[in-house]
């Protein structure tokens, strides 16, 4: 019997790509829970040293402005689309002739992580603040 069929093949090639992303987890599983725990103890700690920022700035809207900016540079750097990020990687690796910095922006989408922990750090400390 041939048992060599477009569902097996199906089936191989889908149980190999579970297995390389396992693999990926596998490997920068530490780094993630640390910048998610990270962000974690960042989005409690905000509002404590809040007052402290009010010092530097006369408007709380300046504080959520930059807060929301960074956060969203983040989600910039994490989900650009792969033929934008080819490009910006070949416009980055012309102006900087060492490879430092492609490497450098392509691990900055470790900080989705960081980011999903501020964002949780702050939702608990919103309902501390309420309660």
């Amino acid at each position: 019997m041939f048992y060599n069929t477009k569902f097996l093949k199906l089936l191989n090639s889908f149980y190999f790509n579970i297995l390389n992303k396992f693999k990926f987890i596998e490997k920068y599983f530490v780094i993630y829970i640390f910048l998610l725990l990270l962000g974690f103890i960042c989005g409690n700690l905000f509002g404590t040293f809040l007052i402290f920022f009010r010092f530097y700035t006369n408007w709380d809207g300046l504080i959520i402005i930059l807060t929301i900016l960074v956060i969203e540079f983040i989600n910039f750097i994490t989900y650009i689309k792969s033929i934008k990020y080819r490009k910006l990687n070949k416009f980055f690796l012309k102006i900087y002739k060492n490879k430092f910095f492609f490497l450098l922006f392509k691990n900055l989408k470790f900080l989705n992580f960081y980011k999903m922990g501020l964002l949780l750090g702050f939702f608990i400390d919103a309902f501390k603040v309420g309660s």
